[in-house]
Parts: C-alpha cells; sequence; structure tokens
C-alpha cells in the first residue's frame, strides 16, 4: 500500500503523532467508530443464503462493475490539475467567493512548491471550519495536489466526535465512488498513530487519502493554578493527488553530497 506523505502536509498538522498506551487505546477507539457505520449495515443486511446465491452474487458482482461509474480525480471542484496560480485563484474565487487579495500564499520551503490556502466555513456540515490548500509543483507551476484540513487544530470550537462522523461520511462516500478496487483501502491504523480511513486511485493513478490523526487529552495537571487541560486533538485531512509516486517537488540530486 503506497501513501504520500507530503512536508505541506505534516507542515500544517503539526505533531500530532501518538505514543504510548493511553495514544493507543484512543486511536483503537477512533478506529471503533468508524467501523459502526460499516459493520451495522453489515449485520442489518446478513441472512439464510439460498443454494443458487453463490452464482447469483457473482453474477452481480460482475454487472455492478460493468456497469458502475468510474471516478476522475481531476483536483477539487473548479481547480484541476495543470491550472497556474492565476487560474486557480480564480477557481478559489469561483467556488468560495474569495477574493484573490483574500488567498494566502506561501512557499513550502522544502519542497519549493508554492501553496494557495484559505479557511472556508462548513465545507462540510457539522464538521466546521477548514483550511483548503492548493500545491502548485515545482516545475510546472502548476496544481499537483489540494490539501482539505478539518479539526480541532482548525476549528477549536469543533467537537471531536464530529470530525469522526466527518470521516465516516466521505469513507462511504468514496468507497461507492468507483475507485480502482486494486488500490482501495479503508481503516487502517498506521505506525504513526494516524489511521488510514480511505485511500485509493482512480484509472490514471490520481490518489484520494484520507487520513485521521489524533492525540488525546492531556493527563491532568497535579499542580495547583494551572489551566485546564485541552481536550483531544482530532484532525482530518483530505489530499487530492496528482502523482502520488512522483510528485512535483525539489529533490537533491544523487551524488551532490
Amino acid at each position: 500500500m503506497t501513501v504520500f506523505r507530503s512536508s505541506a502536509m505534516a507542515r500544517q498538522i503539526g505533531a500530532v503523532g501518538t505514543r504510548g498506551s493511553r495514544a493507543a487505546s484512543y486511536v483503537l477507539i477512533l478506529l471503533s467508530l468508524l467501523a459502526l457505520a460499516v459493520a451495522r449495515p453489515a449485520m442489518a443486511a446478513a441472512g439464510p443464503e439460498q443454494p443458487s446465491a453463490k452464482g447469483q452474487t457473482a453474477a452481480a458482482q460482475q454487472q455492478e462493475q460493468e456497469t458502475t461509474e468510474h471516478v476522475q480525480v481531476e483536483g477539487f471542484r473548479s481547480a484541476h490539475w495543470g491550472m497556474t496560480e492565476a487560474q486557480v485563484k480564480a477557481a478559489i474565487q469561483k467556488d468560495f467567493n474569495i477574493p484573490v487579495d483574500k488567498q494566502q500564499t506561501e512557499e513550502n520551503p522544502s519542497e519549493r512548491t508554492t501553496v494557495l490556502s484559505v479557511i472556508v466555513n462548513d465545507l462540510l456540515e457539522g464538521a466546521g471550519k477548514a483550511r483548503i490548500s492548493y500545491i502548485l509543483g515545482y516545475t510546472t507551476k502548476t496544481l499537483i495536489q489540494v490539501n482539505i484540513i478539518w479539526g480541532t487544530t482548525i476549528d477549536p470550537q469543533v467537537k471531536p466526535d464530529r470530525i469522526v462522523a466527518a470521516a465516516n461520511q466521505l469513507r462511504t462516500l468514496f468507497l461507492n465512488s468507483g475507485y480502482d478496487r486494486e488500490t482501495v483501502a479503508s481503516n487502517v491504523a498506521t505506525a504513526d498513530g494516524s489511521i488510514t480511513v480511505f485511500q485509493g486511485q482512480d484509472a490514471d493513478k490520481h490518489m484520494t487519502l484520507l487520513r485521521l490523526v489524533s492525540t488525546p487529552a492531556p493527563a491532568p495537571s497535579k499542580q495547583r493554578g494551572k489551566a485546564e487541560p485541552a481536550g483531544p486533538t482530532v484532525v482530518l485531512l483530505l489530499s487530492y493527488l496528482l502523482d502520488a509516486r512522483n510528485p512535483d517537488v525539489y529533490r537533491l540530486k544523487k551524488g551532490q553530497f
């Protein structure tokens, strides 16, 4: 399973990896919450299998594969792969009515890519504010990736359970969108404590990656006069990638050092 981790993602999320037994338990809780949305319908649909059911199921699956519309990951809304900075800015204004002078522009110093960012309210109902970042490639200077981040680091008022609910909603949507089945993964816990809620590619190898990153609430302090500890940190990151294997970012050449 290929998971692309750009430094732009890491910078925006911050240090939210989980460690220790408390962190491991928290990841298991989140996985359980994510799994509920899948387990309940499956249990409700279960029933006695008729002798000819296997043949009927195989035929139904073949027909489904022939008739299912296959997804095409072309960017996000009006912003499509290959657009220049000016075109992406125009697409942002069209989609979210945010003027060009209100859009934040910065450079990723390690990848030497240009990042256009905006904060959008209610992009996904109930999930609070979202930060959308459009990444322009190092050599092409055109759109190669879009990151969307929800969570307590973006909107401190949002409740963690709403972020988990948003993860469930998006996973269900993506699982039924016609991604290449050979590339699909769902609800996979990773070594850094995050959860790959969904990962899949279209026929052109454009990737959609949905990750849930969390840390439990810190332990209460025994010292008097300390402020109330913050609650758990939960961040949901959705990325659309033009080329996950060979992203257009700056790299040192072999043999230089």
